[in-house]
């Protein structure tokens, strides 16, 4: 029988720009993650990454862990994404660019 994947009900995801400073920073925010991510895909510029959590105490533990790779202008995006409806999503770092 095959299984259908089933998003988390929380992630907390991570968008960085692929410049020069990518792989020392891919390897910062994934030390501090310390759990390994369930997806990652490169795109456009960008790889993001995305990593499961139990509940919204684990995502903002997590979210809270990555704070401090925000600082580098090539994160663009930290948010913990809620599929609960009664849990709002949260952005930490938000720097996408929107096309008007």
């Amino acid at each position: 029988m095959l299984r259908m994947f089933r998003l988390p009900d929380f992630s907390v995801v991570v968008w960085l720009r692929k410049t020069d400073k990518f792989e020392a920073l891919k390897t910062e925010v994934l030390h501090a993650a310390a759990i390994e991510p369930y997806e990652s895909t490169e795109y456009q510029g960008m790889v993001d990454f995305h990593w499961s959590a139990a509940d919204l105490h684990e995502a903002k533990r997590l979210a809270e862990a990555l704070k401090g790779a925000a600082r580098h202008p090539e994160l663009v995006l930290l948010r913990i994404m809620s599929r609960v409806d009664s849990v709002d999503s949260i952005a930490i770092k938000d720097e996408r660019r929107t096309r008007h």
